[in-house]
């Protein structure tokens, strides 16, 4: 009896060790699911990290890039403007010489001395202008004609008392006009 007790006795050992074997085997394997999960939780945030981290360098370096890219493109820009102003600024004494140019100053003088009223004035030119000038003023009246050598083309009328003075001078009108012409020349090299 004592031999069956043993077997008995051995029998709920062994089956308690099997089920404490099972518990604690189903119990590692929900541990290393649970830690695989984790790992592929924690792999899926870093991995989701890194690509905004990325992504935002990317931008940003895009964005550098464009930038730089815009400024080369309004330097350049900025540069054939210039040289193109500076070309129409050496035609202007051209311009200043031409028969339509020439034609329009008695009616540009007429108009720009009514700006001064009953002041008497003085009209300041181009040295190449002033004959021209002198010719318009004998049909218009007495005006003093004053050649100027700094004045590139055009002439500018002053009050005697020098409280007005009216720049009708070439490069003044293209200078005026500069903003206007800019985009027009851009416009035109656009298309």
């Amino acid at each position: 009896m004592i031999d069956a007790l043993l077997a008995t006795l051995a029998r709920e050992a062994d089956a308690e060790i099997s089920r404490i074997m099972d518990d604690a085997r189903a119990r590692a394997a929900e541990i290393i699911a649970a830690a695989e999960q984790q790992v592929v939780l924690r792999r899926e945030q870093t991995l989701e990290q890194r690509t905004t981290t990325a992504r935002a360098e990317h931008e940003r370096a895009l964005a550098t890039t464009r930038a730089a890219a815009r400024a080369q493109v309004l330097a350049a820009r900025g540069a054939l403007l210039d040289r193109l102003f500076d070309r129409l600024r050496a035609e202007l004494p051209a311009v200043a010489r031409s028969a339509a140019y020439r034609a329009g100053l008695p009616r540009q003088l007429e108009h720009l001395k009514t700006f001064a009223g009953d002041r008497s004035v003085a009209v300041r030119c181009n040295p190449a202008l002033a004959p021209t000038l002198r010719n318009v003023v004998k049909t218009n009246g007495r005006l003093p004609i004053r050649p100027d050598s700094e004045i590139v083309a055009g002439f500018r009328l002053t009050t005697a008392d020098g409280r007005l003075e009216i720049d009708a001078t070439l490069e003044n009108r293209v200078e005026r006009l500069r903003p206007q012409l800019a985009l027009e020349a851009l416009a035109a090299l656009s298309a």
